[in-house]
């Protein structure tokens, strides 16, 4: 059997939300608390994200009282697809095959060809275009 597309996750969801109150603020940095607070995020868990987000490069620390979490990057320069990929490595939405027939092969190329169309599309969407980024 093979597995279609998910729903989009809610990890990444609240990582989207994190990054687009992080690109509406940017320059400034934003504290996780305001973060988790405003968008209904359990803090535990979007620490989780935002660490995630930081090793790929897409968000940094700044410490001290005026500290917090901002973007590395401008708005326009971080698409939906780093984020994807940034939680779920670089092969997110691939369709895993179970069994091996050749109806179930050829759904197999046809769920890679709806993710890899998904990938496109969220690689062409920027915090920038979204509202507030």
């Amino acid at each position: 059997m093979i597995r279609p597309a998910q729903p989009v996750p809610a990890r990444i969801v609240y990582a989207v939300r994190a990054a687009a109150a992080l690109a509406a603020a940017a320059p400034a940095t934003i504290k996780a608390q305001a973060l988790a607070e405003a968008h209904d995020i359990p803090l535990a868990y979007l620490y989780e994200l935002l660490t995630a987000l930081r090793r790929a490069g897409l968000v940094h620390t700044q410490r001290g009282s005026d500290g917090g979490y901002g973007l590395h990057r401008p708005p326009d320069q971080v698409t939906l697809g780093d984020i994807v990929r940034a939680l779920d490595g670089p092969a997110a939405y691939a369709a895993t095959p179970v069994a091996a027939s050749t109806v179930d092969e050829r759904l197999y190329q046809l769920w890679r060809s709806a993710d890899h169309a998904t990938m496109r599309v969220l690689d062409e969407v920027t915090l920038a275009d979204l509202p507030g980024g």
